[in-house]
C-alpha cells in the first residue's frame, strides 16, 4: 500500500507542476483540443469543411476520455465533449458553388483542478467548383469562437504543501495570486479546402487553417501573454477497391509555438453482400488504425447503417507514460449522421467526402 500510495503522490507531484509551469508560462501555447478521430469533426480543423458534404445537413458529436489512471476518486477527471451541425445551402441558385454555415461546441475538464475549456463557434465557408461535374473544388472559411476558461486553484496540489512523510497537505497556503479563476476571450480563425475527384473511385483532399488570428490574450495570472497561431493541415483520400470493400487514409499535423502534434492511419470499410436479396447491404463496417508521433498507437473500429455512422477507438500509449500508465490512453467515440431534406432536389457534390 506505501508503494501505491508514493506512485499516487508522486503522479500528483508531477501534474501539479506541470499545471503551475503551464498556467505560469509567458507566451501561452492555449489550451487546444486534439481527437484521434480528428476527421470525424471537420469544423474543428477547418472552417472551410463547413458545409461540404454530401448532403443538406450533418450533425456530429465526439466524446474522449484520457489517463484514467492519472485521477484523484475521479474515473474520468481527463475527459472532452464536442458536437457540431453544419448545413449546405443555394446548391440550386449558384452554379457550381454553394455556401456552408455551422455551429460547434467543445467542452474540456483536464485534472483535479477542473482547468476547463469551453468554445462556442459559428463557422461560414464557400464552396467554388471549377469544373462542370464539381469534380475539383476550392473552399474558404472564417469562424469565430467564444472561449471561456475557468480553473480552481484550490483543488491543485503545488510543491510547496508537500509534507514529509504525510504527503501533499492543501491546508498549507499554495502562495498563488491569480487575479482571475475565468478568462473569456473571442478568437478567430481562418481555412482553405481543395478536394479533386481524381476518378470515379479515388477522391483526395487537403485543409489548412490558421487559428487564434487575432492572438487573444490568455492568462490567469494578467501577464501580457497571447495565444499563439495555430497552423492545422490535413490530407486526406478515399477510394474505391470495389462494390464491397472501400478504404480510408488520413493524416493530420498542427503547429503552434514550438509545439507539435502528427496524427496518421486509415481504415478498411466492407459492405456484406446480402445473398438473399442478391444486393450490397446498407452498413458498413470499419476496421483500422491510427498513431499519434510519439505518443498511442490506436486501433479503431465502426459500423455504419445508411447515412449514420459510429466509430471507437482506444489509445494505447507508447510514449515515456507506457509504463505508469500500463498502456491505458483512453477511450473515443465519434457518431455522425448526414441527412438531406425531403422533396429538395440536390445537385451531386462528386468531389465531397460522404461524412
Amino acid at each position: 500500500m506505501r508503494g501505491t500510495a508514493n506512485f499516487t503522490q508522486t503522479v500528483r507531484l508531477q501534474y501539479g507542476l506541470l499545471v503551475a509551469m503551464l498556467l505560469h508560462i509567458t507566451v501561452c501555447t492555449a489550451q487546444d483540443i486534439h481527437f484521434t478521430q480528428f476527421f470525424t469533426n471537420p469544423l474543428i480543423l477547418s472552417p472551410a469543411s463547413t458545409g461540404y458534404f454530401q448532403g443538406n445537413y450533418r450533425l456530429g458529436a465526439n466524446y474522449k476520455y484520457q489517463w484514467p489512471w492519472a485521477t484523484n476518486q475521479q474515473t474520468f477527471n481527463y475527459h472532452t465533449q464536442a458536437a457540431y451541425a453544419d448545413f449546405s445551402l443555394l446548391e440550386n441558385k449558384v452554379k457550381h458553388g454553394w455556401m456552408g454555415i455551422g455551429a460547434n461546441f467543445l467542452n474540456d475538464d483536464a485534472g483535479d483542478g477542473r482547468l476547463r475549456y469551453m468554445r462556442f463557434g459559428a463557422s461560414i465557408a464557400w464552396h467554388q467548383a471549377f469544373d462542370r461535374e464539381n469534380r475539383y473544388v476550392l473552399s474558404a472559411g472564417f469562424v469565430a469562437n467564444y472561449i471561456s476558461k475557468s480553473v480552481d486553484f484550490e483543488k491543485f496540489y503545488f510543491n510547496n504543501q508537500w509534507v514529509d512523510d504525510k504527503g501533499f497537505d492543501q491546508g498549507v497556503p499554495n502562495y498563488e495570486h491569480p487575479i482571475s479563476t475565468r478568462i473569456s476571450q473571442i478568437d478567430l480563425g481562418a481555412g482553405l479546402n481543395f478536394n479533386a475527384k481524381i476518378s470515379d473511385k479515388l477522391l483526395l483532399g487537403t485543409t489548412f487553417s490558421m487559428l487564434h488570428l487575432n492572438r487573444a490574450k490568455d492568462d490567469f495570472y494578467g501577464d501580457p501573454s497571447q495565444l499563439s497561431f495555430r497552423y492545422i493541415a490535413t490530407l486526406m483520400a478515399e477510394y474505391e477497391i470495389n462494390r464491397t470493400l472501400s478504404l480510408t487514409a488520413n493524416a493530420y499535423m498542427t503547429y503552434q509555438a514550438k509545439a507539435y502534434e502528427v496524427v496518421a492511419g486509415g481504415m478498411i470499410g466492407y459492405k456484406p453482400h446480402d445473398r438473399y436479396r442478391h444486393h450490397i447491404s446498407s452498413s458498413t463496417i470499419y476496421l483500422g488504425a491510427y498513431y499519434r508521433v510519439k505518443d498511442a498507437a490506436s486501433p479503431i473500429i465502426g459500423y455504419q447503417y445508411k447515412q449514420t455512422r459510429l466509430l471507437i477507438n482506444y489509445d494505447v500509449i507508447t510514449s515515456k507514460l507506457a509504463i505508469p500508465g500500463k498502456l491505458n490512453g483512453g477511450l473515443e467515440i465519434s457518431l455522425v449522421h448526414v441527412g438531406s431534406f425531403p422533396h429538395r432536389r440536390n445537385p451531386t457534390k462528386v468531389a465531397c467526402p460522404k461524412f
